[in-house]
């Protein structure tokens, strides 16, 4: 669903290695052998797991104005453009998110997206309070849900102080597998448009949608 409040929308918001070991015999025949085998033969190609690694990412959810689209939110890695529609992430790794949301809108979410799951200890932290669940109405204005990883992270609403609006703060920390591959991330606080407001942003790469690659 949509709320509109204050021209802002308020809505329900990632190998290496090819090695060959040839181990020859001590005689000169035995070496001959093996020179001769080896030549005929090719090396077997391995595929290695990249050296584990931390990353830290800033994100925001922006509550309208962007040109292409005034009255949709989107998440956004600069604070004015949508993600790309494919988010790249390295395979491997922790990766911490610092988002921050401007939108005011606390929606309803299924009972299921009201609670973190994916992240370290499936916990994130509010403007500096652990957190473990919500409550599935009037909370959430957005979440960042990535099924095939199990992870859910449910983003508060903002506060709305007349003049001002003051940001939600949250900090996640999640893993990303060993091996690369392509998943889909979502928000599941129906905030686009439409009678039941999966339409609009919901449905548009980048905004409240898109493709993410582990690689």
């Amino acid at each position: 669903m949509m709320h509109l409040k204050g021209g802002r929308l308020a809505g329900a918001a990632a190998v290496v290695g090819v090695a060959g070991l040839l181990i020859a015999g001590c005689g000169q025949q035995q070496a001959a052998g093996n020179a001769s085998a080896a030549g005929n033969s090719k090396p077997k190609s391995t595929t290695t797991t990249p050296a584990p690694q931390k990353v830290s990412y800033n994100w925001t959810v922006v509550n309208g104005g962007n040109a292409l689209h005034p009255d949709w939110p989107f998440f956004s890695t600069d604070g004015k453009n949508p993600f790309p529609a494919t988010l790249k992430l390295p395979a491997n790794a922790t990766i911490t998110v610092t988002i921050k949301n401007y939108d005011d809108g606390g929606g309803d979410v299924p009972a299921a997206y009201a609670k973190v799951t994916g992240t370290v200890g499936n916990v994130e932290t509010v403007n500096g309070t652990q957190e473990s669940s919500f409550k599935a109405s009037g909370v959430i204005a957005h979440t960042f849900t990535v099924s095939g990883l199990n992870l859910n992270i449910p983003l508060p609403a903002a506060t709305d102080q007349g003049s001002t609006v003051v940001p939600s703060v949250t900090v996640a920390t999640f893993k990303t597998p060993a091996k690369g591959g392509s998943y889909t991330w979502q928000c599941y606080q129906p905030c686009g448009t439409g009678s039941a407001g999966w339409g609009g942003t919901m449905a548009t790469a980048g905004w409240m949608t898109g493709n993410i690659s582990v690689n």
